[in-house]
């Protein structure tokens, strides 16, 4: 009977640890850096795009989606993924959904309640991507529980977003980059 108590306490213990996954929303963005990242061309997906993100705040990250290709009227999932696309374009090498808090990938993200989020689940916190034939998917959202500061767990500058089937198989990929003002990109 003891053991049946301790079993159960634990047991309790164990969800409300696993409930207290929420991001924290980033008080202390850089309002001045511009990050951008462009996917890949690749031959085996049709899929093209880029993403910008900045922020005019020190709470939270503005973000511009832009992606064309998508066929077959399916919707896309899009995440920013740990590690960087390396220099063989594999998108399979960027590890995981940036997860800084433990959070993991079940249940699935509720957009009505995106600080239980992955951190880099942008198309769950935000929406998939759907277009039609011959168009483009454009979203412009803000993101309170992403980070410009290097250090920063929630911090993406240095890593990667990969585009998605929706049966996860991943179809591009690309780094985001710190612009700096006046550079032309070389």
């Amino acid at each position: 009977m003891l053991s049946r108590s301790i079993l159960t306490g634990l047991f309790g213990l164990a969800l409300c640890a696993n409930a207290q996954t929420e991001a924290p929303i980033v008080t202390d963005n850089c309002p001045t850096d511009l990050y951008h990242s462009q996917l890949q061309i690749k031959h085996n997906s049709t899929v093209r795009g880029y993403i910008e993100a900045w922020t005019d705040s020190p709470i939270g990250m503005d973000f511009r989606v832009v992606l064309k290709g998508i066929e077959g009227h399916e919707s896309l999932l899009y995440h920013i993924h740990e590690h960087p696309v390396p220099e063989d374009g594999n998108c399979y090498a960027t590890g995981a959904h940036l997860d800084p808090y433990g959070r993991g990938e079940n249940p699935p993200c509720d957009i009505g309640n995106p600080a239980t989020c992955q951190v880099g689940d942008l198309s769950g916190k935000h929406g998939p991507a759907f277009a039609p034939d011959d168009t483009q998917f454009i979203a412009e959202f803000r993101d309170y529980f992403l980070s410009n500061v290097p250090g920063s767990p929630a911090y993406f500058g240095d890593r990667s977003w990969v585009v998605h089937a929706p049966d996860k198989t991943r179809l591009n990929c690309g780094n985001f980059k710190k612009i700096v003002p006046g550079d032309d990109g070389k």
